[in-house]
C-alpha cells in the first residue's frame, strides 16, 4: 500500500496595518473618490477580505506609540482588541496579533491572547516581537530601552513563561459527564519573571495559540528556533531564501526540533495589472501623490543610522551604509528588515536617495520586496518560489488598502487555485494545525 502526503499548498497571509501602504494611498483614493473610512471600519475590510480570499490569517503588527503627528496609519485599536472584534465578523482567517516581550508582563498577555483564541474557536496566533524604538519605552515606566541582547534574554523567558501557563491546562470531560476546566500551577522562578499560575483562562480547540516571531538577527533566530511556529522574514530572492531557511533549520536542530517544521514567511508587496506596463503605470500614479523629501530622513533613521542624504535625486551614498554585521547590536529597528534594505540597495547599482527612500517607506511593505507585474507573472513568481521549499508563503501587504486587496482576490486567488498552488476552500482547521 502507498501513501500519499497532502498537497502544500501556499500559505498567504493578510498583514492589516494601514502603515504598510504605499505613502501616496490616501491621496489615490481622495483623487479617485472613494469614501474616506474610519480607522476600525478599514480594519474590518481587511478582515472581510480576509475570508474571502482564503486567506491563511490577518497578520496584525503593532506600533506601541506615537511615531510622529499627524499619524501614518490613523491610529488603529490595538492588535488583540481589534482582532477580537474582527473574529465576530470573520469565520475562517487566522487571527494573528503582535504584542511586545519588552512591554507586556506574560500572565496578563497570556489571559489576553488565550481569550483572543477563545473568541475566534481556536484562530488566534500571537507574533512575539522585543520592540525597538528608545521612546515608546518611556510609555511603560523604563527609564529606557533595553539593549538588544537583555531584550531577547527576556523575550526567551517571556516566551517559557507564557507556553507553560497555555499548555498547563485542560479541558476534560468527567464520569457525571460534564465538561471542567482543569489547571495546574507552574511556579516559575526565573531571573525576570516570578509567575505562580494557574491561567485562568480554558483553552480553545486549538489548546494554545500559533506562536509567531520575527526572527532576523542571530539572537532572533535562536529565539525563533527555541518557539515560534511560523516566522516572519525579509527576503527579496529566492537565494536569500534558500540560505535563510539552512540558517533556520540548523537552528531548529540545535533545539532538538526537525528541520523544516517552522515555515519562513517573507513579506511581500505586489503592485499588479493586467500587464506589467499597467502596473508599472499604478506604480507611477501612486507615487505622484508622495512628497518624497519630508520622509527622507525616516529611511535609515528608522534603523539608528544617520547618514546625510541631501538632494533626492542624487546618487545614493552606497560607501557609507554598514554592513549589517556591524550593526547588528546596535540596530533601532528590526534588524532583518535592514538587512532586507541592505541587499536591495547592493542589488542595484546607481540608486537615487529617491529610489533608497521609495524602497525603504515611500511605496510600503517596510523594506520587504516590491513586486511590479501582470497577474500572470506574479502566479509564476509565487509558483517558483513554492516549489523551492525554501518558504511556506507570502506575508502580503497592499498599497492601496482594499482596492488593491480586492484586485488580488478577483485576479491573482483564481489563477493560483487553477495553478493547484492555493487552497479552493477555506480553511477550517485551527490555526497551528494549518501550518
Amino acid at each position: 500500500m502507498t501513501s500519499t502526503s497532502p498537497r502544500r499548498y501556499l500559505h498567504l497571509n493578510l498583514v492589516a496595518n494601514d502603515i504598510n501602504l504605499h505613502q501616496g494611498a490616501y491621496g489615490y483614493e481622495q483623487n479617485h473618490g472613494i469614501a474616506e473610512r474610519g480607522t476600525f471600519e478599514r480594519l474590518l475590510e481587511y478582515g472581510r477580505l480576509g475570508d474571502e480570499g482564503l486567506f491563511t490569517a490577518l497578520f496584525v503588527g503593532d506600533i506601541p506609540g506615537m511615531q510622529g503627528s499627524p499619524a501614518f496609519d490613523g491610529g488603529p485599536a490595538e492588535p488583540i482588541t481589534a482582532l477580537t472584534a474582527i473574529a465576530q465578523h470573520t469565520k475562517h482567517v487566522g487571527l494573528i496579533a503582535t504584542a511586545s516581550t519588552t512591554f507586556y508582563d506574560p500572565y496578563n498577555l497570556a489571559r489576553l491572547l488565550a481569550s483572543l483564541d477563545q473568541a475566534s474557536d481556536g484562530r488566534a496566533g500571537y507574533n512575539a516581537v522585543t520592540s525597538v524604538i528608545d521612546d515608546f519605552a518611556l510609555n511603560y515606566s523604563l527609564a529606557q530601552h533595553l539593549s538588544r541582547e537583555e531584550r531577547y534574554q527576556r523575550a526567551d523567558e517571556f516566551l517559557q513563561v507564557l507556553r507553560a501557563l497555555w499548555d498547563n491546562r485542560e479541558l476534560r470531560r468527567d464520569a457525571d459527564g460534564r465538561t471542567r476546566f482543569y489547571a495546574e500551577p507552574i511556579n516559575h522562578r526565573g531571573k525576570l519573571f516570578a509567575v505562580s499560575g494557574p491561567l485562568n483562562i480554558a483553552p480553545s480547540r486549538q489548546g494554545r495559540p500559533l506562536i509567531a516571531q520575527a526572527g532576523g538577527s542571530g539572537a532572533g533566530i535562536k529565539v525563533a528556533a527555541k518557539y515560534a511556529e511560523m516566522v516572519f522574514t525579509n527576503s527579496s530572492t529566492r537565494d536569500s531564501a534558500a540560505e535563510y531557511r539552512q540558517t533556520l533549520d540548523k537552528a531548529l536542530v540545535e533545539q532538538g526540533r526537525a528541520p523544516g517544521s517552522v515555515p519562513p514567511i517573507p513579506g511581500l508587496i505586489p503592485y499588479l495589472g493586467r500587464t506589467a506596463d499597467e502596473a508599472q503605470e499604478k506604480l507611477r500614479e501612486l507615487d505622484s501623490y508622495v512628497d518624497w523629501a519630508p520622509i527622507a530622513p525616516f529611511a535609515l533613521g528608522q534603523f539608528g543610522i544617520d547618514i546625510p542624504l541631501g538632494d533626492i535625486n542624487a546618487l545614493f551614498p552606497v560607501d557609507a551604509l554598514p554592513v549589517p554585521a556591524d550593526v547588528e547590536k546596535t540596530i533601532k529597528s528590526t534588524f532583518g528588515n535592514y538587512v532586507g534594505l541592505y541587499n536591495w540597495i547592493q542589488q542595484h547599482p546607481g540608486v537615487t536617495v529617491r529610489d533608497v527612500v521609495a524602497q525603504a517607506v515611500g511605496r510600503g511593505g517596510a523594506t520587504h520586496r516590491k513586486f511590479v507585474g501582470s497577474y500572470d507573472d506574479i502566479v509564476e513568481d509565487f509558483a517558483a518560489w513554492h516549489s523551492d521549499g525554501n518558504v511556506g508563503g507570502f506575508n502580503l501587504m497592499f498599497s492601496a488598502g482594499a482596492q488593491s486587496i480586492r484586485e488580488f482576490v478577483d485576479e491573482v486567488v483564481p489563477r493560483l487555485i487553477d495553478r493547484g498552488i492555493y487552497r479552493p476552500t477555506p480553511a477550517d482547521r485551527p490555526l497551528r494545525e494549518r501550518f
